[in-house]
């Protein structure tokens, strides 16, 4: 397996040409830059292959792809990893959480190699893809769009398209490319299930504000169309508020209301949902959230209804490990809060 022979101080970001090229070095050294050499096309014939078209083009994918190659911080991993693929490498997270992989799915993925970025947090290092010999290549269409000819030239390449607000559009892309779309279906179906059970714990949800503190002073108000918990809410039947034709701020489409802290007044929910980005902007901007003057004044801090959770892990970017894990959070925090404000446990 890859990881055995890399040195473990290689498995973060790598994004000096001195790091690169130790990089490449010791894989050259481990006999794993033949996929690189001009003679890698003198073997015996591929495995069958089956056209797979995406948001990029179309790309001859292999049937049963051995070697598949994650870049995206998008949950391109967790997506393979909950259809059963181990992937050889994927685009590492350093910049965006300070680890390179998801806590949610570190274990399973202590395997892969964690592939450095080309300069931004999306930017592939083309040459660092290449020597991992990738029979298929997977990343998210905006992060891959300039780098998709090179990296086709390194292997089938497919693009997948992002919704924030359901990790089942990612996860059932990916499974078209890899060909395990029943597997997707049984992730979706059995989250489902596990969600509608959780959320009966609950009791009469109430009224329930969706808020992020983004920074710079200025907080979303999410509506269920902008975020799944909020959507989650909203199905198991509670009320959203306020609405978006309630909102005094700024409206990005359906999604959400920009406000601040001046604004913070109309988070009248019964229970107020935080999401908060890990690291230390994450922590920053909850901070300057709850330190905000009016927060105090809210009806669900009085009465000590705040629940926390990862926003990573709520808009899919942890794939259905990450749901999973927010949904306990979610359900866990509220639960202790006793009997709901409709009065009916």
């Amino acid at each position: 397996m890859l990881s055995t022979v890399l040195d473990p101080d290689l498995r973060v970001p790598v994004v000096t040409d001195s790091t690169r090229r130790q990089f490449l070095a010791v894989l050259g050294a481990a006999g794993l830059l033949a996929g690189c050499s001009s003679t890698a096309g003198t073997g015996p014939a591929g495995p069958a292959t089956r056209t797979v078209q995406h948001p990029l083009g179309t790309a001859e994918v292999p049937v049963a792809p051995a070697r598949v190659v994650a870049l995206d911080r998008r949950a391109a991993l967790p997506h393979l990893l909950a259809l059963g693929i181990t992937p050889v490498g994927a685009l590492t997270y350093e910049s965006i959480i300070g680890t390179p992989f998801p806590p949610v799915v570190a274990d399973r993925a202590a395997g892969v190699a964690v592939l450095p970025t080309g300069g931004g947090a999306d930017d592939p290092d083309v040459e660092a893809v290449a020597v991992l010999r990738p029979d298929l290549v997977i990343g998210w269409t905006s992060g891959i769009e300039e780098q998709y000819a090179a990296l086709s030239r390194v292997a089938p390449t497919v693009a997948v398209d992002v919704d924030f607000t359901d990790a089942a559009v990612g996860l059932r892309a990916i499974a078209a490319a890899v060909g395990r779309e029943a597997e997707a279906e049984r992730v979706i179906g059995a989250f489902a299930e596990r969600r509608a059970a959780r959320f009966t714990e609950l009791g009469d949800i109430g009224t329930v504000s969706v808020v992020l503190g983004i920074g710079g002073g200025q907080f979303r108000v999410y509506t269920p169309t902008g975020s799944s918990v909020a959507r989650w809410v909203a199905e198991a039947g509670g009320s959203v508020v306020p609405t978006l034709a309630e909102a005094t701020g700024e409206p990005y489409g359906d999604e959400h209301v920009l406000i601040g802290p001046e604004s913070l007044g109309q988070v009248t929910g019964d229970t107020v949902v935080v999401m908060f980005n890990t690291g230390d902007a994450g922590e920053a901007a909850l901070a300057e959230l709850e330190g905000s003057p009016l927060w105090t004044g809210l009806p669900a801090v009085r009465a000590g209804r705040v629940v926390r959770i990862n926003s990573q892990e709520s808009v899919g970017s942890y794939g259905f490990q990450g749901y999973d894990s927010v949904l306990d959070s979610l359900v866990d925090q509220w639960a202790a809060f006793g009997r709901s404000p409709g009065g009916r446990p």
